[in-house]
């Protein structure tokens, strides 16, 4: 079950979005907020997993509401304006949907919130030496020990090897689930490291060769205790 909130100063918009919710099984609504105030007492009386929430609104906006929190849940940004993508990644938003929304693009971000059980074929059960990941129309064998880091661009993955990327079309959880958790480490929501590659950790980044990559605040605790911080 998924608990959610809907956040818009914008009546008909957050009409929308819980017509769309109802539509998906497992999607429970705790309520739907004109602004950030009412939404801040609603998070800390009720389970909330998700919040859908409008950029531009009267008071605090979105993004400084999202910022303000302690205990952040998922976020879904829904919003007019294209120009706060920027500022939506770095908060981690498992979506950023420019409105008008449309039920096809709310259910593509449904999936991403839903949790998606993945068993490797055969060819890609990891090894501990080599997984094999699918580029262009071949499997490619990529030795684990030359694996760099990976990140998410939209629906794609490009994996940074040491003298060659790769683009493969394949979600970032599926790929951490092929790799070996005592080598791998996930620093963000679109990124994973090879841990031999970490040079140091200092502040809110790691250093990846010649590369200081930032750590997302969900991810910085783990990243510590994994790396014995």
């Amino acid at each position: 079950m998924i608990n959610y909130i809907v956040v818009d100063d914008e009546p008909l918009a957050r009409q929308l979005i819980l017509s769309y919710a109802a539509q998906v099984p497992g999607m429970q609504c705790q309520g739907d907020f004109p602004g950030a105030v009412a939404a801040f007492e609603a998070l800390h009386r009720l389970p909330v997993d998700v919040i859908f929430i409008d950029i531009e609104m009267p008071g605090i906006n979105g993004i400084n509401f999202i910022r303000s929190l302690k205990n952040i849940p998922k976020v879904v940004f829904i919003t007019a304006y294209a120009e706060h993508a920027v500022d939506a990644f770095e908060l981690e938003a498992v979506d950023y949907l420019l409105k008008p929304v449309t039920l096809e693009r709310f259910l593509k971000t449904i999936q991403k919130l839903k949790p998606t059980q993945h068993t490797p074929s055969p060819a890609q059960q990891p090894d501990t030496t080599s997984i094999f990941l699918k580029v262009d129309k071949r499997l490619v064998k990529i030795d684990l020990d030359q694996f760099i880091y990976a990140e998410a661009l939209g629906d794609y993955l490009k994996v940074h090897c040491t003298g060659q990327t790769y683009v493969t079309y394949l979600s970032l959880a599926k790929l951490e689930a092929l790799l070996p958790p005592q080598r791998f480490i996930r620093i963000h929501r679109s990124t994973i490291v090879n841990k031999q590659f970490i040079s140091f950790v200092e502040g809110n980044f790691v250093r990846v060769g010649e590369l200081d990559m930032p750590i997302g605040l969900t991810y910085r605790e783990g990243v510590l205790r994994s790396l014995g911080g």
